[in-house]
């Protein structure tokens, strides 16, 4: 019998073109007491190892890099990982010594990249600069006279430096303005919101289309007309119908006999997702993140027993990221929306079983394992094993839809 996979998310690390080169894995054992009661070195060993082994990383990170964090342990006996697709990331905080920069130099010559976590320049840290390609410097707690002196010293090394913790897309222009060359955080997520701008054409034509969506009024014919004005929505939405995804036994021509073959209920979410990532301007792993989203929120509810609307999960999960992308704040966005009530209040304060779920996925999303109510979760028979399951599952689930829409990098 195999191990059970660990708590898992990943986080992207973008370029200043907002392309992501790398992701950094979170993982924590799905025993979470057991972690914090055991030897962290051991206990990360282990998460690693179950990681590494019980999945495959492209699984996890595709064709991109993953960072992962290191102890003292695994410095000094690495795991046998692909040393192209690993990033080793020096946990901060930990004794430098002797032994320490020793297993730095090995692990170099050994062809590893090696990263320096929440890196800050002291005696006891600045011996570790010569072993670093990348160091991350925390943007939140440090002074902006603190990140500037900080960068112009370790320019001159030719190190590779990411901006970490960045929180809002002002935050991302001022740090690409100071000199860093990667950035991470939970900026991607959130919209750009300018006070008294108005939305744009583009944005405004997708907002009438959810609405005229999400209208339970809305004659069918309406809705086929709007959807048929995008050739592009069009002819993505028909190849998506004719894929092995859906399995159909005849071939879809028309967007009339799409929509009576998915049902109103499944058209409203893709389409959602077809028209959120035509938006100009908005970087492809919003999408990817969206629909992740959308997929876990609506596996959870297929666990749950609710299989009677988990269209509304679905769409709960994807629409519950449309700030980020029509850069308006998500209330007023709902409003503009014929969405029922509950279905607003799950998005907006976290209630009912869909904003429950929500909840729960959004706190993976970020690692944030310990505001993840598992004693509830277990009474509906959801286990830690069991949402690192339907994570890694959705992960591969969304590259190939992805695919299939023509909407991966360099997709047509």
């Amino acid at each position: 019998m195999t191990e059970a996979i660990p708590l898992l998310a990943r986080q992207p690390i973008f370029d200043g073109n907002m392309q992501v080169v790398a992701y950094e894995l979170l993982c924590r054992n799905s025993d979470l007491k057991f972690i914090a009661s055991s030897d962290g070195d051991a206990a990360s060993s282990q998460v690693l190892l179950n990681a590494f082994t019980e999945l495959s990383i492209e699984q996890v990170v595709g064709t991109h890099k993953a960072f992962v964090n290191f102890t003292r342990t695994l410095l000094n006996s690495p795991p046998p990982f692909n040393r192209q697709k690993l990033v080793i990331e020096v946990l901060e905080g930990q004794r430098v010594d002797a032994s320490m920069l020793h297993s730095l130099k090995q692990l170099r010559e050994q062809g590893y990249t090696i990263a320096l976590d929440d890196f800050e320049l002291d005696e006891n840290s600045e011996s570790l600069v010569a072993y670093a390609d990348i160091i991350k410097l925390d943007v939140l707690s440090l002074s902006p006279e603190k990140l500037q002196h900080h960068i112009d010293y370790l320019k001159p090394f030719g190190i590779t430096l990411i901006a970490e913790k960045v929180e809002t897309y002002e935050m991302f222009e001022q740090c690409k303005a100071l000199g860093f060359d990667l950035f991470q955080g939970y900026f991607l997520a959130k919209p750009r919101v300018i006070t008294g701008r108005k939305i744009s054409e583009n944005k405004q034509s997708v907002l009438q289309l959810l609405s005229a969506l999400h209208d339970q009024d809305a004659p069918l014919e309406k809705i086929e007309r709007m959807i048929a004005r995008d050739t592009l929505l069009s002819f993505k939405l028909l190849r998506l119908v004719n894929s092995a995804a859906f399995g159909l036994s005849r071939d879809v021509e028309s967007l009339r006999q799409a929509i009576m073959l998915l049902g109103l209920n499944k058209l409203r979410n893709w389409v959602n997702l077809l028209a959120l990532s035509n938006l100009s301007g908005k970087p492809h792993e919003l999408s990817v993140a969206a629909l992740t989203r959308a997929r876990m929120c609506e596996t959870i509810a297929t666990k749950m027993n609710q299989r009677n609307r988990p269209d509304s999960f679905f769409t709960v999960g994807l629409l519950s990221t449309l700030d980020a992308f029509l850069d308006t704040p998500l209330k007023e966005l709902l409003g503009n929306l014929s969405l029922s009530e509950s279905l607003n209040q799950a998005m907006l304060t976290h209630a009912g079983p869909e904003g429950l779920v929500l909840q729960v996925v959004q706190a993976h999303e970020q690692g944030n394992w310990q505001d993840i109510d598992w004693d509830h979760l277990a009474e509906l028979g959801l286990t830690p094993e069991l949402i690192a399951e339907i994570y890694v599952d959705s992960l591969h689930w969304v590259a190939e839809t992805m695919n299939t829409l023509g909407l991966a990098p360099g997709g047509k």
